[in-house]
């Protein structure tokens, strides 16, 4: 998180160093941030834009098909881990493959790219709920984790990022799909 922040306040620091002096004061598109580098690096700035979104959307496409992979695996039981091999774990294997697959259609189909971004960053807000509040049962069974358990500054905190995930799923689904 920290490492995505300062990228993000560079992105601002260079994107105020570079459109403010050309009079660009409002950037309507992301097609228009790659004239960011283009200034210091030339043509290659445009190559690096490219690259590093490149690799941004790989890196989140990845973890968003493990999380999937990791989420119905353990729903139903089944061998899970990224250590082991994919004969010793078939059905994580296939929800992981099936989900790098199935997250190729939308943009081969032409879906704006950042629009998705945006909307699975919601969809993600929504399920944050439903991934922690079985967390919140095991880490008060005494059974379980035993002298380990949770306090009550613990549970609280646990059931305030409950609450500001729901919050999040009910105001930002609706504002993408009716709003953006």
């Amino acid at each position: 998180m920290g490492f995505g922040c300062t990228i993000s306040i560079a992105v601002l620091i260079v994107a105020a160093l570079i459109f403010g002096p050309r009079g660009i004061e409002q950037v309507e598109d992301y097609h228009q941030l790659p004239l960011m580098l283009v200034p210091i690096f030339g043509f290659w700035g445009f190559v690096l834009f490219a690259a590093s979104l490149g690799i941004a959307c790989l890196g989140a496409c990845l973890e968003i098909a493990l999380q999937q992979a990791y989420l119905v695996a353990q729903g139903f039981g089944w061998n899970w881990g990224k250590d082991l091999r994919p004969s010793d774990d078939p059905g994580f294997t296939v929800v992981y493959s099936l989900s790098m697959f199935l997250s190729a259609i939308p943009i081969a189909c032409g879906l704006d790219p950042l629009k998705l971004t945006i909307f699975s960053m919601a969809l993600t807000a929504a399920s944050l709920p439903l991934t922690v509040v079985p967390f919140l049962f095991l880490m008060n069974d005494k059974a379980y984790v035993k002298e380990f358990r949770n306090g009550k500054l613990a549970n609280a905190a646990v059931l305030f990022v409950i609450a500001l995930g729901f919050l999040l799923a009910i105001v930002t689904i609706p504002l993408e799909i009716f709003g953006s």
